[in-house]
């Protein structure tokens, strides 16, 4: 075989076998980007379990206060073998600050979301001053709550659109407010731009990142900029240093002044900001009282608190300071 028709066979092959890798390639790219669109597609064709748009209406009115109590409530979630909350029965009194503690697994979140809308009780039902929240417009009814939950985004918009949630018609000087009792005002203030300066760098090259800690004290100043009559805290200080935990402690009396709230923690320390506090255990409400009523009781909220109050505590042969979990953040 002639050395040039060698090369011309060889450069042929060559080329076939780049394009075959090429087209490979490019399948497995198709093959995951229509996976990607199944899920959305699926999520899309997913039924509403909710009406959005029918129901009593409910007026919007930020100084009302709402009692929400919890008639027998159970839910299962599909295709689980047991109720992941079992048989509640709670009443939240207008303005009520309500701690909910427990393990993790415990169905603090679940709970929660329960009472928001997002869920529907498998048995039992929630009433908002005396009526089957089923009733109202589900839209409404969300409208009645801030909410700062584990999972949440930061939208590659400004910082007051990110707090306001919303392009127009925003109130800058709200806005700080909401900032400054989030305890984010420092930051802001030191970025070029302020409020006006973009977040994310998707979009904007010349975005900021902010660190876990100040995007869930960005979630908290949403969460007041809404107004709404209700708040829910599910965990907001769990990417805090001990300082800036001890400072959202401080001001929680502050940021749910008037405000019916149900905060969630496992940190029992934070419970002492609250008016009662429920301790969830393997999905029922297991004990239920004051910080120092629960710890007199000596159940499972009192051996919780002494377990994490033993790492606050001094050893009087290592020197370290005394103290307990309440002690270490006054």
């Amino acid at each position: 075989l002639p050395a040039s028709q060698f090369l011309l066979y060889f450069a042929a092959l060559s080329g076939f076998a780049q394009w075959v890798v090429e087209i490979l390639d490019k399948l497995s790219v198709m093959h995951k980007q229509s996976l990607d669109i199944s899920t959305i597609r699926e999520f899309l064709d997913w039924d509403e379990p909710f009406d959005l748009n029918g129901g009593k209406r409910i007026a919007f009115e930020p100084n009302k206060q709402y009692e929400i109590r919890l008639d027998d409530v159970s839910f299962r979630y599909p295709k689980a073998d047991r109720d992941t909350l079992s048989h509640i029965n709670l009443t939240v009194h207008p303005g009520e600050k309500l701690a909910i503690v427990g393990l993790n697994g415990a169905g603090k979140t679940t709970l929660v979301k329960l009472v928001c809308g997002f869920l529907d009780p498998t048995e039992g039902r929630i009433l908002l001053n005396g009526e089957d929240i089923r009733k109202f417009n589900r839209n409404d009814y969300y409208a009645l709550f801030s909410a700062v939950f584990q999972e949440f985004s930061v939208l590659d918009v400004t910082v007051k659109e990110n707090v306001a949630q919303c392009v127009d018609g925003i109130d800058e000087t709200r806005v700080w407010q909401c900032i400054d009792k989030a305890g984010l005002t420092e930051k802001i203030k030191s970025l070029p731009k302020g409020i006006e300066t973009h977040l994310g760098r998707r979009v904007f090259k010349d975005g900021v990142e902010f660190s876990g800690g100040q995007t869930q004290r960005l979630m908290l100043a949403r969460a007041l900029y809404k107004n709404a009559p209700i708040l829910v805290l599910d965990e907001p200080t769990a990417a805090l240093d001990p300082i800036a935990e001890n400072d959202i402690y401080q001001k929680y009396n502050e940021m749910t002044h008037g405000r019916t709230s149900f905060f969630i923690s496992h940190r029992l320390a934070s419970t002492r900001f609250c008016d009662r506090i429920i301790f969830v255990d393997g999905g029922k409400i297991a004990e239920e009282g004051t910080h120092e009523e629960l710890l007199k009781n000596g159940g499972g909220y009192a051996y919780l608190f002494e377990v994490q109050s033993k790492y606050y505590r001094s050893d009087n042969q290592d020197g370290t300071s005394d103290g307990s979990p309440d002690a270490a953040i006054e």
